[in-house]
C-alpha cells in the first residue's frame, strides 16, 4: 500500500468543513501527510460582466476577502506540526474539488457534509455527495456533529 502523501479538505467556513479540517489534520498528523485546503467561490469579480451586473452586489463584489476569511479560519484549526497549503479556486463546487484532487494528486479528500432536508437534497443536491461518486481517490465524508461539546476531534 502506498503511503498518504496529500489530503484534501475543502472548506466553505461552515462546522461541518471546520470538523472535516480538524479531521484531516488528525490523520495528517499520524501519517505525515500534507493538507491542500481548498475553498471553492462559485464568482469572483472576474467571473462576471464588466458592466452593470445583473447579481447582487454581495455576490458581484470582490470575493477575495470573504474567501481569505474562510481560508484563515480554516488554517486556524491546522497544528503547528501540519504541513499545508491554502488555496482559493472559482467554479463549480464539487468539480473543482475533483478536479484539484486530480491535478494534486491527492491520496484522500476529506468533505464536511451538513445536514439537507429531502427538499434542499433534491433541489440542490451535495457537493459532499457527488465528490464522493465521483473521486477517483478514496473519500472521507465527516458529518457535522450537532453536539461539539460532546465529542471533538
Amino acid at each position: 500500500m502506498e503511503r498518504l502523501a496529500r489530503i484534501l479538505v475543502p472548506v466553505d467556513g461552515s462546522g461541518a468543513s471546520d470538523q472535516a479540517v480538524r479531521f484531516a489534520a488528525i490523520l495528517a498528523d499520524a501519517t505525515g501527510a500534507s493538507v491542500d485546503i481548498l475553498h471553492v467561490s462559485y464568482f469572483d469579480s472576474s467571473t462576471d460582466a464588466d458592466e452593470v451586473s445583473w447579481l447582487p452586489e454581495s455576490v458581484a463584489g470582490p470575493i477575495g476577502p470573504e474567501a481569505e476569511k474562510i481560508l484563515e479560519r480554516a488554517k486556524r484549526l491546522i497544528p503547528d506540526a501540519v504541513i499545508y497549503e491554502a488555496h482559493h479556486r472559482t467554479g463549480s463546487p464539487a468539480q473543482t474539488i475533483l478536479d484539484f484532487a486530480e491535478e494534486r494528486q491527492s491520496g484522500l479528500i476529506v468533505v464536511g457534509s451538513s445536514r439537507f432536508d429531502a427538499l434542499h437534497a433534491a433541489l440542490l443536491g451535495s457537493v459532499s455527495t457527488q465528490v464522493l461518486y465521483e473521486a477517483k481517490c478514496p473519500v472521507t465524508v465527516v458529518k457535522e456533529n450537532p453536539h461539539p461539546e460532546r465529542i471533538s476531534c
